[in-house]
């Protein structure tokens, strides 16, 4: 059984009598990185093409034009670009704050200034992304083999929150070209997660899935070293089949969070959940707000369910779906104007409930 609590629900509309949980985007991006002068703060990009009017011509044909080519290539929708140029790592990221819909961080440029600073913004970064029910996606540097990548990711000393919503990608990529240099490999693998979640779904992994662009690894990696760097995901040049995003761990290695697609998952549901409880803060903390609240959780994760989101032959194998005085909250609770929800995933990989609490307020009993 995992845990994990989402308090203060944003203060919204007041919304209708009738309820549901909608499900929003799960894999928008941002990139962080120095840009240079090309625009300030935060600019959304909607594809390729929109690059140079939105981001200006010197990141269209900058330093990491590359990257940012693979990302669309490989399925990415609009994505945020997040300038770092004249300020600090910390400022840009709380700028992002302006764009709830972000769900992934990639850092660009992590290993430019060496291994201290590299750590240092992935601690940033991954923060960051726990607090926001985000993920962080992030690169060993060019010249490391599998050993070296994994002592990479011990080396960032993140916490718990923070490796498990964290993946690390090896190695880089060489794209198509007579004399092409290797690039961060996170561009294309971010696109990929778009493209999988679009397709399939977030409870999906974005493994056993073809890089396009006739990218190929900078070095290859063989089973054992793949097997002894865990939980580092892979880039695998297999004959036949291309380039290959071989691995879904995220750098968690316990067994509830280590699983990208389950992490990402429980994130998207109480995201959602979230965004749906914000319309109790008005209603009275009853029997009746809390069976609307019941009945909205339940139809939205039995979609999910019938989409093969999740396991079990009958929905009360795959969730279920808690509220109510005596049972997620006391007569305590009631009184403060608490409203707490609780549901329970059962994952597609591990085949285990995960456990989403969702805590709001309501108008005082």
């Amino acid at each position: 059984m995992a845990n994990f609590d989402a308090t203060g629900a944003s203060i919204g509309e007041h919304l209708s009598l009738s309820l549901s949980v909608v499900a929003g985007e799960t894999a928008v991006p941002v990139f962080v990185a120095d840009f240079g002068a090309a625009f300030e703060g935060v600019v959304r990009v909607n594809n390729w093409l929109d690059l140079s009017q939105a981001a200006g011509e010197d990141t269209a044909s900058g330093p990491w034009a590359v990257v940012l080519r693979g990302y669309f290539e490989n399925g990415g929708g609009y994505c945020y670009l997040a300038n770092t140029a004249e300020r600090t790592l910390q400022e840009a990221l709380t700028s992002i704050e302006a764009f709830a819909d972000v769900t992934i961080l990639v850092p660009l440029g992590l290993w430019e200034q060496g291994a201290d600073v590299a750590g240092e913004t992935a601690r940033a970064v991954t923060a960051y992304a726990a607090s926001h029910l985000a993920m962080a996606i992030l690169h060993a540097d060019r010249d490391h083999d599998a050993p070296q990548a994994r002592d990479a990711a011990v080396a960032f000393k993140l916490d718990a929150g923070q490796s498990a919503h964290t993946a690390l990608y090896h190695p880089w990529l060489v794209p198509s070209g007579d004399g092409a240099e290797p690039v961060p490999p996170v561009g294309a693998v971010t696109g990929l997660w778009c493209a999988v979640d679009r397709d399939r779904g977030v409870w999906k992994a974005a493994a056993n899935v073809a890089v396009k662009g006739d990218a190929r690894p900078a070095r290859a990696v063989t089973d054992t070293e793949q097997g002894d760097a865990q939980p580092v995901n892979f880039l695998c040049e297999f004959k036949g089949r291309s380039t290959l995003v071989w691995g879904a761990r995220t750098l968690d290695e316990a067994d509830d969070w280590k699983y990208i697609p389950v992490r990402r998952l429980a994130d998207a549901v109480e995201r959602d959940l979230q965004k749906a409880l914000s319309f109790a803060v008005f209603e009275p903390n009853s029997q009746p707000t809390w069976e609307r609240l019941r009945a909205a959780a339940d139809n939205y994760l039995h979609s999910i369910w019938q989409q093969g989101g999740l396991m079990g032959t009958r929905p009360e194998e795959a969730y279920f779906v808690q509220i109510g005085q005596g049972v997620t909250m006391t007569e305590e609770d009631v009184r403060a104007g608490r409203i707490v929800l609780r549901v329970g995933l059962a994952a597609v990989r591990p085949a285990e409930f995960v456990i989403v609490t969702v805590t709001g307020t309501t108008a005082q009993a």
